[in-house]
């Protein structure tokens, strides 16, 4: 069991006759809004990197250990303004803990997890340079149906961003969408999505923590505007470097 102020997670039971892990979630954001969900793997635990090491630099110090549940079912009840209503949805769950995570020249990272309705993921971070390029220590995953998966190193992807929205609070300009493009291993052909956020005010100011960045829902759509997914996107070092602050 985890507990960070109203917010816990842990193991419950699961129903007589099925097998597996079972998590239970409750939280609240301020007075404004409370959650219970209930959250049940689909998948089997990932471990990114080699060998359980996630390499971010090209020093052994910056470095993780990644671990992963790409796809959740979640049901359960949200509280909002004096309404509860039930929910059901689809969950990622992240727990990464690492020595440092940034190396010499690299001012931040974006990262994306993405849940495609064909029943795949893809998971990516491009570890940022100050002039903007894309360090050799970034990675691609992609998780296969069956929960097997296949790292693609920075040469094999490409992330580019598209337009720029600017934040009125911190006023750093972030990238308004981002366009990802990769080979899909299951045709062999060039796959290209565009992650385009839910709403573009989805910037965490730093009042807690003292760190600017962006993170927020997003959907997945191809070149033709078709929706095949949803997706979480993260982008650090946008306000400031994030060197000497982690």
């Amino acid at each position: 069991a985890v507990h960070n102020g109203n917010w816990s997670l842990r193991l419950v039971e699961t129903p007589a006759g099925k097998s597996g892990l079972r998590f239970r979630l409750l939280g609240g954001i301020r007075a404004d809004a409370t959650f219970d969900l209930t959250l049940d793997p689909q998948k089997p635990l990932v471990v990114f990197g080699t060998n359980g090491v996630s390499r971010k630099a090209a020093e052994l110090t910056a470095a993780s250990h990644y671990l992963t549940f790409t796809r959740l079912s979640a049901r359960g009840e949200i509280s909002f303004e004096g309404q509860t209503r039930a929910v059901t949805g689809e969950a990622w769950m992240d727990h990464e803990y690492s020595s440092s995570q940034l190396g010499a020249g690299q001012v931040g990272w974006d990262w994306a997890c993405l849940q495609l309705r064909d029943g795949r993921e893809l998971m990516a971070y491009r570890m940022r340079r100050e002039d903007g390029s894309t360090d050799p220590f970034s990675t691609l995953a992609w998780v296969e149906r069956n929960g097997t998966v296949h790292h693609v190193g920075p040469t094999d992807f490409a992330w580019e961003p598209l337009g720029e929205w600017k934040s009125p609070k911190s006023g750093a300009t972030y990238p308004a969408k981002i366009r990802l493009t990769t080979r899909d291993p299951e045709t062999g052909r060039d796959f290209t999505v565009v992650v385009e956020p839910l709403v573009q005010a989805q910037e965490l100011t730093g009042a807690i923590g003292g760190i600017p960045y962006w993170e927020g829902a997003c959907r997945v759509m191809d070149l033709e505007g078709r929706e095949l997914g949803q997706a979480f996107l993260e982008m650090t070092g946008y306000a400031a470097s994030m060197q000497g602050r982690l």
